[in-house]
């Protein structure tokens, strides 16, 4: 289903390389975005992040309050969950479901942007 059909009317999509027109060339260490603009970050290449705990705090920077972090990766289980719900210092758990995406077996982490900490 087109994410149009969801109601979606603006993505912005980022990769290492350039894929116009959806998709830009940005460094996922340093999102070209100031802070809390997105409704939604999703990622299904987190598995591949070098700094795992970067990635996360920069998917939670561009986030808003209240907004959602979603990452699908290869199925995990509780402590592999529990070690990737640790890196979202500014997120709460929402929901782990395992889920099949393209005949894969894969774990789908639903986490909710909070405010940070004082």
């Amino acid at each position: 289903m087109a994410l149009s059909e969801l109601g979606v009317i603006d993505i912005t999509g980022i990769e290492l390389i350039d894929s116009s027109p959806l998709v830009s060339k940005a460094d996922p260490y340093n999102l070209p975005f100031f802070d809390d603009v997105f409704d939604l970050g999703f990622s299904a290449h987190f598995a591949e992040a070098l700094f795992p705990l970067r990635f996360i705090s920069e998917m939670e920077r561009t986030v808003r309050i209240g907004g959602f972090c979603v990452i699908v990766l290869e199925d995990c289980f509780d402590d592999d969950l529990n070690e990737i719900k640790r890196l979202f210092r500014r997120s709460s758990f929402v929901s782990a479901r395992n889920v099949t995406l393209i005949g894969l077996k894969m774990t789908r982490i639903i986490m909710r942007r909070i405010a940070s900490p004082p």
